[in-house]
């Protein structure tokens, strides 16, 4: 295990360290987000952020504390604006491999290289804006929730709703937490989609909601995500129409930013920025055999990680489909 953990480390390192910040701010989004953490770094209001005086409410905070901290520790530089980024890249690659070292242990040692070095990877991991944090929050929470399915009984005895999860489960409930407040409540809607898709599917539902602890669970998730939004709905109170009106359902119902795209626009899109893995995705849906539900309930869970992965596209993919506006990064 520890020659995976230096092989993985060297993988991501490379991919999102190296030369983290050896070019200036890109686009105009870079500078956005670089700026409002600036502005809690130089004030210490870690409650509101500011670009030019004016608030900031596109995002949620997490990514402004991510830059913030890195500026106490590192200075004020670009490095440290694209910090969070690639430390959220690369934790989300490393439990990518342990997962599938796991459960699917041939397959393992590719996992790191395919993570890491694609053009979806390498943009976003190293680049200052939320979108890493968001998918390194989504992904780690499914990821967690999935190896703590595989460890429990799969048993409803002495089962109880409130009983406290697993570690597991408790890692779930934390990284979701933290991918709301990366951007927003699609961090929760998506994995909850997900989960919820999968459990049906196999007909584990029931029995998943009582091992998992869901009152706990759900405790464990609102006193991390909640606060802020309590605060920052306290301080500034056009912030609900502001970001959940404005910047959640007007996004996912209208064209906003001059954003539109045709019903294809992800097939495409998935096509060029995860080439060359994507050439490979087709068959590699093809031979998880998704429609043989009846097959699929009656795997054990540990055997289930191929379905469960191939849920988890389907269901971003069709969600950001149906969505009125549409950029390469929702995916």
């Amino acid at each position: 295990m520890s020659k995976g953990i230096i092989y993985c480390g060297v993988i991501s390192s490379l991919a999102f360290l190296l030369y983290l910040g050896s070019t200036g701010l890109i686009d105009e989004t870079e500078p956005l987000f670089a700026e409002a953490a600036k502005g809690m770094f130089t004030t210490g209001d870690w409650i509101t952020p500011y670009f030019n005086g004016e608030t900031r409410f596109d995002k949620p905070p997490l990514v402004y504390w991510g830059m913030a901290i890195a500026f106490h520790l590192f200075g004020v530089n670009t490095w440290g604006v694209r910090l969070p980024s690639a430390l959220g890249a690369i934790a989300l690659t490393f439990l990518s491999f342990y997962t599938v070292l796991r459960f699917h242990k041939h397959s393992a040692w590719l996992v790191p290289g395919i993570i890491s070095f694609n053009f979806y990877s390498l943009a976003w991991g190293r680049i200052g804006v939320s979108d890493m944090l968001l998918s390194a929050g989504m992904g780690c929470g499914l990821l967690c929730f999935f190896n703590g399915y595989a460890d429990a009984p799969q048993s409803s005895k002495n089962r109880s709703l409130w009983q406290f999860p697993s570690l597991w489960y408790v890692g779930s409930a934390v990284s979701l937490a933290l991918a709301v407040l990366a951007k927003g409540p699609v961090g929760v809607v998506l994995p909850g989609l997900i989960i919820l898709t999968f459990l049906l599917y196999v007909g584990k539902f029931k029995i998943v909601v009582q091992e998992i602890g869901i009152i706990w669970f759900t405790l464990i998730f609102l006193v991390i995500s909640v606060p802020w939004f309590v605060l920052i709905i306290q301080r500034h109170s056009d912030y609900v129409e502001t970001f959940f009106g404005y910047h959640n359902l007007r996004r996912f119902t209208e064209v906003v930013s001059n954003h539109p795209g045709p019903w294809y626009y992800y097939f495409i899109v998935l096509l060029i920025l995860f080439i060359p893995w994507s050439l490979y995705l087709p068959g590699a849906i093809a031979n998880t055999q998704f429609w043989r539900r009846r097959f699929w309930s009656q795997q054990s869970p540990e055997e289930q990680l191929l379905l469960f992965a191939c849920i988890w596209l389907m269901v971003i993919f069709v969600f950001f489909s149906i969505s009125s506006t549409k950029l390469p990064s929702y995916i």
